[in-house]
């Protein structure tokens, strides 16, 4: 059997699969992280089957606009939200840029202002590659291997540059400055890396990669705002304030790590790689039982497990088969990347009970702000360093102090997965704002319009398709919901529109819309069976894949030498916060 691999330089070379050995690539503009290339494809295989998509006609474009419209309220209320802790939707955001870069991105394959008509199935699959390798295996905080035929010096010298300059054993991060006050008693080293405070042979590394993958003009912006950029392996975690911070925690938990270990009798050796193993087994065991099993549906997770995810694993044998020599491997299905771990997106709240200066007793913080704070932002100060009134409290966030509804403030809660958004999300304040045509701003700024528009130009099947191959494969037991419409009677406007429309979105139902669809009509407080399966055998199976993996491994917090204070094991996000001293 013979594979096909990209090459740095865009050719393909062949190799048996007992010798297939996928070569690193240079990072990404901007970014740090190393990765392999990697495919994706489809789990409902592309058939010539019509009732299977949306109709590709002229009107398809124009009402999907109008659901993207329908689904962004104009206010937020209590009604909104859900049971799940704020933490669920910024640490799902974090997840997702561990496992796929590049399908919310503008590309000849991808691109939402040319969406109609959608390229074929075969093109898509055979054309867009996820920039990032689909493994939960926090390259993003550590960087990556920096091994490969196309990994130069510069690319070395700027992932060394993540590491402490003197405790080579930690990771670097970053120190708050003023104004105050921090929302707690802990230490101000509560920032991001940034390249404000590295040495200038790191900074001159990074400058070198970007000029030569960048116009001289990006290049120049770039260049301007190096000092406040993240020192980090991916960008995207410095996109908004709660991701940073969550990207934060990651590089502290390994640095407690070090400590806890240097300071006890465990046996572990307190250096790099054993705060490392440790931080990646906690991590992995909290995403399956932390994060899926809040929002999923637990017994959904449970079954997945005990099958060993075995839908996950005939996907992509299908997809080797149908791609041999034209495939890189580790694919990942497009129905979960493009529309259904896409549900996060309904859970952003518009205000955020943020810490005691953005958030009870003073007020709130707006979600536009928390894009303010961040390298790309423009509100760090002159230091080019987070301000110590901005880091974050998440005793709010992680479900350790209960939302008071008595004054008024901002729920202390994720909002419900359902085919709502909040109003920010139709007019992003960092998306856009280089377009001049007034039209093709509004559509780049609103996140609905966005996220519609790609699954029609990426092919996505149906939500009917996708459930009916899940059931007709016993991947789950409900029948489809033959006509979505139904599912919204207390919403009459967005009901008439579903039943009434040209293009019969109330029987061929855009994936992403129906998956939200689908767990509004369960309360909202997690994902329903098609969307849980779907996010939970993508999350399973890559964490099976992968032989070292917590789940691989059978690994359990109570097995770690790392403990609590009150010598716990790290068994709750609550208590990672703790560990990693970044929550009292």
């Amino acid at each position: 059997m013979t594979l096909m691999f990209q090459t740095h330089g865009g050719k393909e070379k062949s190799s048996t699969l007992q010798e297939a050995i996928l070569e690193a690539v240079t990072p990404a503009a901007g970014d740090i992280a190393v990765d392999e290339q990697a495919d994706f494809g489809y789990l409902v295989p592309p058939l010539d089957a019509p009732e299977n998509y949306l109709p590709e006609t002229g009107e398809t474009l124009g009402e999907l606009d109008e659901l993207g419209n329908l689904m962004v309220e104009a206010a937020e209320t209590s009604d909104n939200d859900s049971t799940m802790p704020p933490v669920m939707t910024y640490w799902g955001q974090f997840l997702d840029h561990e496992l796929t870069a590049r399908t919310d991105r503008e590309s000849s394959i991808s691109s939402i202002t040319s969406a109609h008509p959608p390229v074929a199935s075969s093109t898509v699959e055979s054309q867009l590659r996820n920039a990032r390798t689909p493994r939960f295996d926090l390259d993003s905080v550590y960087g990556g291997a920096p091994t490969g035929s196309g990994i130069n010096t510069d690319v070395v010298k700027v992932i060394s540059g993540m590491r402490h300059p003197t405790h080579m054993n930690k990771m670097r991060v970053g120190t708050t400055v003023d104004p105050g006050p921090l929302p707690d008693d802990l230490d101000r080293h509560r920032d991001l890396p940034r390249y404000v405070q590295v040495q200038s042979s790191v900074r001159n590394a990074a400058l070198n990669l970007a000029q030569s993958s960048m116009p001289a003009d990006d290049f120049a912006a770039f260049s301007d705002k190096l000092p406040q950029r993240a020192l980090i392996g991916d960008m995207r975690n410095d996109e908004n304030l709660v991701v940073a911070q969550f990207h934060l925690s990651v590089l502290r938990f390994h640095n407690k790590a070090v400590d806890y270990l240097a300071g006890h009798d465990t046996g572990w050796i307190p250096d790099f790689a054993s705060a490392q193993q440790l931080t990646r087994l906690h991590y992995q065991w909290l995403i399956v039982e932390g994060y899926l099993k809040t929002v999923c549906d637990e017994a959904v997770v449970d079954q997945v497990i005990a099958d060993r995810a075995s839908h996950f694993f005939k996907f992509r044998a299908e997809y080797d088969a149908r791609k041999t020599n034209m495939r890189l491997g580790n694919a990942l299905p497009l129905e979960f990347s493009v529309a259904a771990f896409r549900f996060g997106h309904s859970m952003v709240r518009a205000v955020y009970d943020y810490n005691k200066n953005f958030g009870r007793p003073a007020g709130q913080a707006d979600f536009n702000l928390l894009f303010g704070f961040t390298g790309g932002g423009g509100n760090l100060d002159g230091s080019k360093r987070l301000p110590k009134n901005w880091v974050i409290d998440w005793r709010r966030f992680v479900g350790v102090e209960p939302h008071d509804a008595s004054d008024g403030g901002p729920a202390r809660f994720a909002r419900k997965i359902d085919t709502a958004l909040a109003p920010p999300l139709n007019d992003m304040v960092n998306q856009g704002n280089d377009v001049q045509d007034a039209q093709l701003k509004a559509l780049f700024k609103s996140l609905a319009r966005r996220n519609l528009r790609r699954g029609y130009n990426l092919r996505l099947p149906t939500g009917q398709a996708v459930h009916a191959h899940l059931k007709q494969n016993g991947a789950v037991q409900s029948a489809p919901i033959a006509d979505v419409s139904t599912l919204f009677a207390s919403k009459p406007a967005l009901r008439d529109f579903l039943a009434n429309g040209s293009a019969g979105f109330h029987q061929r139902t855009p994936l992403w819309f129906y998956l939200l669809a689908e767990a509004e009509a369960g309360g909202g407080n997690r994902l329903g069976e098609v969307g849980s399966r779907l996010v939970a055998e993508t999350f399973i199976g890559v964490l099976l894949d992968d032989p070292d993996s917590a789940l691989s491994r059978n690994f359990e917090p109570s097995q770690s030498p790392l403990r609590m204070a009150d010598d716990s094991p790290i068994d709750s996000i609550a208590k990672w916060m703790r560990f990693a001293a970044v929550m009292e």
